[in-house]
């Protein structure tokens, strides 16, 4: 192998790349490639580096300044070691407020880290913006669903039209129209399709509804006769899910998941392997687990007993903590409840040595009421606690969890009855579960509702998003439990703790398998 000339074509190939790199870096690149046994004569692993090369350099910002030795070799522990990072985590629970932001790129289809930091007393330009973030979003996924349908059956013709698009028709009528767009309410009954382009009246009247929850707000696919500046909607349907394998390709070596590794550890061979070899490792999660309940720490107490011989790897604890509202004068009640859950904790040493503790408040409990992000129990609050026990983590609502290669979202917040409320069609109860997992998936959002219904930082409405879909999410709803699946990704409620006989949830993320448990 002519060393040299692969040195020049490197030098060459990242230039074009717009990274005009040094020659002794080049020559460092290259020598480590070749000590790692990876043939750059052969055209494409030469092309799969260079790529990934590039990828990691831009993830780094670097576009239009100087690269030095630490970029270059960062570049090459993200290429070679992917996974196998020097901030490789087997636990980590990640805080809404750390989620990575990131932006399409439409010229390069491409997702990348955002530089800009939200704030969460943001311009009355950021409600528009979150609405046509979410837009962009499914937009993007809907067109590649369109063009993989049209791949597999020639016979197949979608074709996507917009709200301009129509409006400049004047009087024309077009007997098939499908347009995505988010469902607005004008007036008492009168509903509006929007998209960024403009609105238009929708008649609902003899439309058919197809496998999911319709609230204002929701983005959705409508398909029907337009006349008279009026689409007479013949089916609504939600747009296409897409699993995680599909989506992945778009976010290249960024971790859109958040935690501390520069790169996804759902691609780290080496956490895959540590699943298997601890496939007993398993999760339980509770909601509204009420610490002001008179059996609470008898049924706690019988819990941790049971689970002492053999200790899960996290137990999550949802909101709300109290029975009511926790107003500034019952705030010492609190405290003192958690320290005595600390105490129970504390009698079993399995689990207060093996086991973590993740605490994520409700909607009612201490700091900023029902908006969403929440961010953690006060720390005046919960300070006996993490002292005494050392796993004890209070995080933020929502958050996430990554174990081994496992990603985990997490949401309390009464979800279903509120699109229950607000939507157009009532499924039947037997279809409830199916129907919410298709439409949280489909919207990519934890709560595609009106801002009326729950209220989002507008700002941080990224943290809400499913994109690209874990391998599972918890909602702590205050309905019956409830679980589907969707686009390979499971959606659980484990029920109110204290109000439906004591149930919860236990997960094992070797298996992925989902079970109902009860005290």
């Amino acid at each position: 192998m002519d060393v040299e000339q692969v040195k020049k074509k490197l030098h060459t190939a990242l230039k074009f790349g717009g990274f005009n790199i040094r020659r002794e870096f080049c020559g460092k690149i290259v020598a480590k490639f070749l000590r790692e046994g990876i043939d750059l004569e052969n055209k494409h692993h030469f092309d799969n580096c260079v790529k990934n090369l590039c990828s990691s350099l831009e993830n780094q910002c670097l576009l239009g300044h100087s690269i030095e030795k630490e970029h270059i070799d960062r570049a090459l522990e993200v290429c070679l070691k992917s996974g196998y990072d020097r901030n490789e985590t087997i636990f980590s629970v990640i805080n809404a407020f750390d989620f990575p932001k990131v932006s399409y790129n439409l010229d390069r289809k491409q997702y990348y880290l955002t530089e800009n930091k939200p704030r969460l007393l943001s311009s009355a330009d950021s409600k528009a913006q979150l609405f046509a973030d979410r837009y962009a979003t499914i937009l993007h996924r809907t067109k590649r669903n369109f063009i993989q349908k049209a791949t597999e059956n020639t016979n197949i013709k979608l074709e996507l039209q917009t709200v301009d698009y129509l409006l400049t028709l004047s009087n024309v009528s077009l007997n098939h129209t499908l347009v995505l767009g988010s469902l607005l309410q004008v007036s008492e009954g009168k509903y509006y399709l929007e998209d960024p382009t403009g609105i238009v009246q929708l008649d609902l009247s003899h439309a058919v509804y197809y496998g999911g929850l319709f609230a204002e707000n929701c983005f959705v696919l409508v398909n029907g006769h337009y006349e008279d500046k009026i689409i007479k909607v013949s089916t609504l349907i939600l747009p296409p899910g897409e699993e995680y394998a599909n989506s992945r390709p778009f976010f290249n070596t960024i971790n859109y998941f958040g935690g501390p590794s520069p790169t996804p550890l759902k691609d780290s061979v080496k956490l895959r392997d540590h699943l298997q070899r601890n496939r007993g490792a398993s999760f339980m999660f509770f909601s509204n687990v009420w610490l002001d309940h008179p059996s609470i720490f008898e049924k706690l107490e019988l819990l941790f007993e049971g689970f002492n011989p053999s200790p899960p790897a996290a137990f999550v604890f949802m909101g709300n903590f109290m029975s009511e509202s926790c107003s500034s004068n019952k705030m010492d009640t609190l405290r003192k409840l958690f320290k005595q859950l600390a105490e129970l904790i504390n009698k079993y040493e399995n689990l207060a040595t093996v086991t973590n503790f993740i605490f994520v408040p409700g909607l009612e409990d201490p700091c900023t009421s029902y908006v969403v992000p929440r961010l953690p129990i006060p720390s005046c609050i919960t300070e006996d606690m993490t002292k005494m026990v050392k796993k004890a983590v209070f995080t933020s609502n929502p958050c996430r969890l990554q174990y081994c290669n496992k990603e985990i979202t997490i949401f309390r917040a009464d979800v279903l009855p509120k699109l229950l409320q607000a939507s157009l069609h009532k499924p039947k109860k037997s279809e409830l579960s199916e129907n919410l997992t298709r439409t949280i998936i489909s919207q990519g959002h934890l709560s595609p509702l009106p801002l009326n219904a729950l209220t989002v930082h507008w700002d941080f409405d990224y943290t809400l998003s499913l994109n690209p879909l874990p391998d599972l999410v918890v909602i702590g709803d205050k309905a019956e439990p409830y679980e589907g699946k969707y686009k390979g990704c499971q959606l659980i409620n484990p029920g109110s703790f204290c109000e439906s006989g004591f149930q919860f949830k236990a997960y094992n993320p070797a298996t992925d398998k989902i079970e109902e448990c009860l005290l």
